[in-house]
């Protein structure tokens, strides 16, 4: 339960700060770029929102204690690397040339809009294409952290 609550506060508070530095990016970065701001500012609020979590995390000492390291690492490699490796086999159609790809494992949690891209990731992300992420990589997370943890308990992986 207090895995679950951690994992809840961080993603509550990675919104909070994401939307504040996404409407603080916004107004320096219009007058600077103009139409094109819109394409940097969420990623900019992103990056700065996760340096922002961390160093609170660290300056209190949040979440020291509920999570072991090794299955936590682990259970967000696999997020990542399943994503990045199980192909979309059935992108949808969304205009005349534009299909979408949802990308995540066993919850999808990555859409990616581009114009005749692959049904991998990888090369979906460095083609010209737009990006949007959804809460689901935070069940997915729960999902394998607690799966891991039950098979490295029973197995008796992790003690030294």
């Amino acid at each position: 339960m207090k895995i679950t609550l951690e994992t809840f506060r961080f993603a509550l508070l990675l919104v909070l700060f994401g939307t504040v530095l996404s409407f603080i990016s916004y107004m320096l970065l219009y007058p600077m770029i103009g139409e094109n701001a819109e394409r940097y500012y969420s990623w900019v609020a992103t990056i700065g929102s996760f340096v922002l979590l961390l160093f609170l995390y660290q300056k209190k000492g949040w979440g020291k204690g509920y999570f072991k390291k090794s299955i936590l690492w682990l259970s967000l490699g696999l997020v990542v690397l399943l994503a990045m490796f199980i192909p979309d086999l059935s992108p949808a159609h969304h205009y005349s040339n534009v299909f979408v790809y949802s990308y995540g494992f066993p919850i999808s949690f990555l859409t990616v809009r581009s114009e005749g891209g692959s049904s991998f990731l990888a090369t979906n992300l460095l083609s010209d294409s737009d990006v949007s992420m959804d809460g689901g990589i935070i069940f997915n997370f729960l999902i394998f952290y607690f799966v891991l943890h039950f098979i490295f308990t029973k197995t008796k992986l992790l003690e030294k």
